[in-house]
């Protein structure tokens, strides 16, 4: 059986279907709500996939994961927070190679527009998502890996 592909809308169903289903991320999420779009900046040349940004927005409400929409190239979407990086660097927090709060505050290797303060607040829900796509990692492939 192929493997879903990071960055597609069947991807990012399956990983909020995981979301909303993990215990941890519910207890951790029970009082985080705002909407969030995450944007992989394009990288064209690696892969057809990137030759534009991935868009994906979502809706956390108390530990529930009410909406969620993968964006098509040039659509917006209103959302409290827009969490932006690199495809690389998005590769590396999904295998869990990057710490996301230092690539946040620290080293800006992930842009946050928004009140990050405010989602500071919500680290843990924020950790644990990180940490539910990080479990998945063997269910995907990442498109610079993708066979010719």
């Amino acid at each position: 059986m192929a493997k879903m592909m990071f960055g597609t809308p069947e991807w990012f169903d399956a990983f909020m279907n995981r979301l909303k289903a993990d215990e941890k991320y519910r207890e951790s999420a029970k009082n985080f709500e705002g909407s969030l779009i995450f944007r992989c900046l394009a990288e064209p040349g690696v892969h057809p996939l990137l030759e534009n940004d991935l868009c994906f927005w979502f809706d956390p409400f108390h530990g529930d994961v009410r909406a969620w929409k993968a964006l098509a190239p040039g659509e917006t979407a209103d959302a409290t927070w827009e969490i932006t990086a690199s495809y690389k660097n998005w590769k590396a927090a999904a295998k869990g190679e990057l710490d996301v709060k230092k690539a946040v505050l620290l080293t800006r290797q992930i842009k946050v527009k928004g009140k990050v303060t405010a989602l500071l607040k919500h680290l843990s829900a924020a950790t644990r998502t990180i940490g539910v796509l990080s479990e998945m990692t063997d269910e995907f492939q990442f498109p610079d890996e993708a066979p010719a």
